[in-house]
């Protein structure tokens, strides 16, 4: 057959704007990245053109071709499979219902990226490399350290469930920021931003205006170095009056922590517990130091399902974050980074300069670091008050 005959006999397109061309081997075909790539014979146009949409995404990347499903597991299956284990998680309790939404904000970016029809052990060191760099186009350090930590805990979740055979190489460049990329991004956030830090005059002028009960959580802010979740979970049972002391597990680490209480804090305290409490909506909140005037938790959060798709989504209400922010833009105190936790970076440095680094830890329920957290069993009262006293005397007499 002459080649004049071969063209002849090719079929036109089934319409202008149709992506592929018929090719004299009887297919339709396209041309990409400087190679020819085949998806159907003349006769089926329209099975033709669901092939090159399955493939286009990948081939057009210059990524592997798609292989059926079959062949072993998609990104989306993978993606799926870990959500709905780390929701079990959050469901109960082993994860927090924040950690779950990263892992959903993370996993869904990173399938939509990637594609999800990919295979899981098709991705290469290289495309793990390029989504990092692309995450710098739209994330900061601390949630670029984050979705790396998800990611790779994805990946070795669906090798040690046999989701997969063998496991995924991701290259010398899918690794969380340095430490110094990490300081280098805190420099950068403090200059144009300042310090998460407050002065002893703003604190006083927080103390001023603030109502109950939030300004007793600023007490215990200064006081311990109570965060967030610190107040909103706080049990009733963790405080002694008549001692003059905290004592509980932290929520967010389990460990110990101890906090001699001022006068001003123990007073606060009184009020809010043996005051005009509101009545707790549901029985489990009976317990909590801290309801908001509809009976919640000061914050909340839970794992839930959206109507639409039935997919599993974070419920949050953050009533200190909003309420604290309220009275710093009545206050003009309002920037970037400076919200309530500010209050326990304020706490953590001027507790520094007592130099009494495990009694610091004791109060703010860290971990002792290194082998001196094995060793060490008990921390004296004294040292423990030693510490608060000095953050006293510099909020509330200054020299």
């Amino acid at each position: 057959m002459s080649a004049a005959r071969s063209k002849s006999s090719k079929p036109k397109k089934p319409y202008p704007t149709f992506p592929l061309t018929p090719h004299p081997n009887g297919q339709w075909c396209k041309k990409i990245r400087g190679k020819v790539f085949f998806f159907g014979v003349w006769s089926d146009p329209k099975s033709a053109l669901q092939e090159y949409t399955t493939q286009a995404a990948d081939l057009h990347a210059g990524r592997r071709l798609h292989r059926p499903q079959s062949a072993g597991l998609s990104v989306r299956d993978l993606s799926n499979n870990y959500l709905a284990n780390q929701k079990l998680k959050a469901e109960r309790g082993l994860i927090t219902a924040s950690w779950y939404g990263d892992c959903l904000r993370a996993v869904r970016a990173f399938a939509r990226e990637i594609g999800p029809d990919r295979l899981a052990t098709d991705l290469s060191p290289i495309e793990f490399g390029d989504y990092r760099l692309k995450l710098y186009d739209r994330l900061g350090v601390c949630a670029i350290d984050r979705n790396v930590a998800i990611l790779r805990s994805m990946f070795r979740h669906a090798f040690e469930t046999d989701l997969i055979a063998v496991p995924v190489k991701f290259g010398g460049q899918f690794n969380k920021p340095s430490q110094k990329e990490k300081r280098q991004n805190r420099s950068e956030r403090d200059r144009l931003y300042g310090k998460r830090l407050f002065s002893a005059a703003d604190v006083r002028s927080l103390l001023d205006a603030a109502h109950q009960p939030v300004r007793t959580m600023i007490l215990l802010g200064m006081n311990g170095g109570f965060g967030n979740t610190d107040c909103a979970e706080l049990p009733i049972r963790a405080v002694d009056l008549k001692h003059h002391i905290i004592e509980f597990e932290r929520p967010k680490t389990a460990v110990q922590r101890i906090v001699p209480l001022w006068p001003e804090t123990i007073d606060a305290l009184r009020e809010v517990i043996h005051g005009d409490r509101p009545k707790a909506r549901r029985p489990e909140y009976e317990g909590r130091v801290f309801l908001t005037a509809f009976g919640n938790p000061w914050k909340q959060e839970h794992v839930r399902s959206e109507i639409v798709g039935e997919r599993p989504e974070v419920g949050r209400h953050y009533a200190i974050v909003l309420e604290f922010k309220k009275l710093l833009k009545s206050l003009n105190l309002n920037r970037k980074g400076l919200g309530f936790y500010a209050l326990r970076h304020t706490f953590r440095t001027w507790a520094d300069e007592t130099r009494d680094q495990h009694a610091v830890h004791r109060i703010m329920g860290h971990a002792i670091p290194g082998m001196s957290g094995v060793y060490v069993e008990e921390i004296s009262i004294d040292r423990l008050r030693a510490v608060t006293g000095y953050v006293h005397d510099k909020l509330f007499n200054p020299r």
